[in-house]
């Protein structure tokens, strides 16, 4: 793998942390938003001044700018499957920082999703793992 597709890797790792991280922020600052009382505009009030939806949009909104820059350095065929490892960080983050129970059907689902990203991030390994092989 050459040194640029590693750089993009560890971007698309931040990216990934970060639009996860936000996702997670979001969720818990919306279900705080279910204990507002009063009609519509209080409600919206209370959505955009909740810091942890503040903070889930700034990240949200890192991950935007690090998958530009991926995108510049790199193909989406490449890129686009690397945001799928959000589902796996994603599950992670719903059980450990929002306290959700997340079955064990959810897990597999995020583990099949995350082993295709390595197999389509190892889809131009097939020289090496041709050489790997030979005898």
């Amino acid at each position: 793998m050459t040194a640029e597709r590693m750089k993009v890797l560890a971007i698309m790792l931040c990216a990934v942390l970060a639009v996860s991280i936000g996702e997670a922020m979001l969720s818990r600052g919306m279900k705080q938003s279910n204990a507002l009382a009063g009609g519509w505009w209080p409600q919206a009030r209370g959505i955009v001044t909740n810091g942890h939806v503040l903070l889930g949009v700034l990240f949200m909104a890192v991950f935007f700018g690090l998958y530009m820059l991926a995108l510049k350095r790199a193909d989406l065929s490449f890129v686009l499957p690397l945001t799928a490892l959000s589902y796996l960080f994603g599950a992670l983050l719903a059980k450990l920082y929002l306290g959700e129970a997340v079955t064990p059907v959810r897990w597999v689902g995020a583990l099949v999703i995350t082993l295709g990203v390595v197999i389509v991030g190892l889809g131009d390994a097939g020289p090496l793992l041709h050489k790997l092989h030979k005898p």
